[in-house]
């Protein structure tokens, strides 16, 4: 009788369809990239990516926190007979140059890349700049992987050449906050995005902007390869997910943003299973060589969702376009190089 109950209780998953870890296939040889992976979803992100024996290397800015993930999930994958790894590496993603060197030391170490979990972010938090005088929401969670995933991308598509094909896979932690951007949203300048402004709207503007960065890459970068040797890339929400990153709720709004906050923890999804639609993206058989064209570029709010419901801002092409501008604008500006 009890195989028929729900193996949950959360409100938040029982209404979304569910990719479980089990359903990953081997990924014995590859190597994948958590960005944010020393807690909540990308630590979950990284613990089933290597259980399925993958390689794993989780990113974040602690490193007293992200030495003891990964000795915590090395541990997780001992017991649990695992031939995966994890190993930590640390970047501040507010320091647009720091980013860059570890970006570039990766690129160069590595023999391959199969995966990126773009889940590293700031949540609803106050307004603040970052020491590149950049509005931090846009830097940590927009400009950030801009510069990481393109200095890594040349490394996945020579990983597409030799991969399985359709598995080389870059997922964007989008979320359905995307609809709180401010309808005035244009991505043309760094005063529109330093503009003070709330913190639900700063949040929900990233998220749109990593819509954005997933449709521009397929556009920009990677019609050049092989019909049968893709780079997928994909944009997800995990969902009302109870992490720490609730905690940005109060910081924003005091009293009435400790009410949501205990509200959203409450009917939220676990971390695990809010890995689940990036796990979907990131590894899922059923996304293949013979149907991943149906996939590519696209946002889903769910694993196994249903393409194309994002909001009518996150389907403009030009504002779309001003995303990717301005990032490379602001890389130049920062870099002193047109990465683009």
């Amino acid at each position: 009788m009890s195989s028929f109950l729900p193996d949950t209780a959360n409100p938040a998953t029982l209404l979304s369809r569910r990719f479980r870890p089990e359903s990953i296939p081997d990924l014995s040889g590859r190597v994948a990239i958590v960005t944010g992976g020393s807690a909540g979803i990308g630590y979950y992100d990284a613990l089933a990516l290597a259980k399925a024996n993958a390689r794993v290397i989780i990113v974040s800015a602690n490193e007293e926190h992200g030495k003891h993930a990964e000795a915590d999930l090395n541990k997780a994958l001992q017991e649990a007979n695992s031939a995966g790894t994890v190993e930590w590496h640390g970047v501040d993603f507010g320091k647009l140059a720091e980013v860059d060197v570890l970006a570039r030391k990766l690129a160069q170490q590595e023999k391959r890349l199969d995966i990126i979990i773009c889940n590293a972010g700031i949540g609803q938090a106050p307004h603040g700049l970052t020491n590149d005088g950049l509005e931090r929401h846009f830097e940590v969670n927009n400009l950030a992987h801009h510069v990481f995933v393109l200095r890594l991308l040349p490394l996945m598509k020579k990983t597409a050449m030799i991969a399985p094909p359709a598995t080389v896979r870059i997922v964007m932690q989008s979320s359905e906050m995307h609809r709180m951007a401010p309808s005035t949203t244009k991505f043309l300048s760094k005063e529109e995005i330093n503009k003070d402004g709330d913190g639900v709207m700063l949040y929900g503007r990233t998220k749109l902007g990593l819509i954005f960065f997933a449709r521009e890459l397929v556009k920009r970068k990677l019609a050049d390869l092989p019909s049968n040797r893709p780079v997928l890339v994909i944009s997800v929400h995990p969902g009302a997910v109870d992490t720490d990153v609730q905690k940005a709720w109060s910081e924003s709004y005091g009293v009435i943003g400790k009410v949501l906050e205990a509200l959203t923890r409450a009917a939220g999804k676990s971390a695990p299973e809010g890995a689940e639609a990036s796990l979907w993206a990131a590894t899922s058989a059923d996304i293949s060589e013979e149907n991943w064209k149906n996939f590519q570029g696209k946002y889903y709010s769910e694993p196994y969702g249903k393409p194309d419901q994002e909001s009518k801002l996150a389907k403009d092409d030009s504002i779309s376009a001003n995303f990717w501008n301005l990032c490379v604008k602001l890389t130049k500006e920062l870099l002193g190089e047109d990465l683009q």
